[in-house]
């Protein structure tokens, strides 16, 4: 007689739906990538992206997706020397961040740090922050959605659906390597 087959164990099946259920596509990610547990970061190309709060500048870095839920986005951002983003704050989530490589001045509220390569920080949900690159800049950055909504909310933000701007899909080759390297 075979044997019936074992029913899933719950916390596995729960974690396995943190990521199969996430609808695509999630700006700056390739397509094929969604919903994985593991992504090939290394073999991405970073593109440059203008989120929607910037006033004057076309962008000030080139961003890949690393992985992506629900409540959590996770990406490299590769940022030029002297290149300084618009002042601003985000509602739906918190940011913690690793400083990869290079010097940033950073701006948290009323406070300024100058973060190197091995340095974490975090920004809260709410509260005005500023990246001034003071070297060429690598960072690896996770934003937190406690209420959810992490994919729609992210891609409003860099321009992708819902926004009148393109969205990036990076689900062909690009030449920009810098976020890469």
């Amino acid at each position: 007689m075979a044997e019936a087959a074992k029913p899933p164990r719950p916390r596995k099946a729960a974690a396995a739906a943190v990521l199969t259920g996430v609808a695509g596509p999630v700006a700056f990610m390739h397509l094929e990538d969604v919903g994985r547990f593991v992504v090939p970061g290394s073999k991405r190309a970073g593109t440059r992206l203008r989120p929607n709060y910037v006033t004057q500048e076309d962008g000030v870095d080139s961003v890949k997706v690393l992985m992506a839920t629900d409540t959590v986005i996770s990406f490299e951002a590769f940022r030029p020397r002297g290149a300084i983003d618009t002042a601003h704050q985000h509602p739906d989530h918190h940011s913690i961040v690793y400083q990869k490589q290079g010097r940033t001045r950073m701006r948290i509220g009323d406070e300024t740090f100058i973060v190197e390569a091995g340095d974490s920080y975090f920004h809260p949900m709410g509260v005005v922050h500023q990246h001034e690159a003071l070297e060429d800049s690598i960072r690896i950055e996770t934003k937190i959605y406690p209420k959810g909504g992490a994919i729609a909310s992210w891609n409003r933000l860099v321009g992708g659906e819902g926004s009148d701007r393109a969205m990036p899909m990076q689900n062909r080759k690009r030449t920009d390597r810098r976020a890469a390297d």
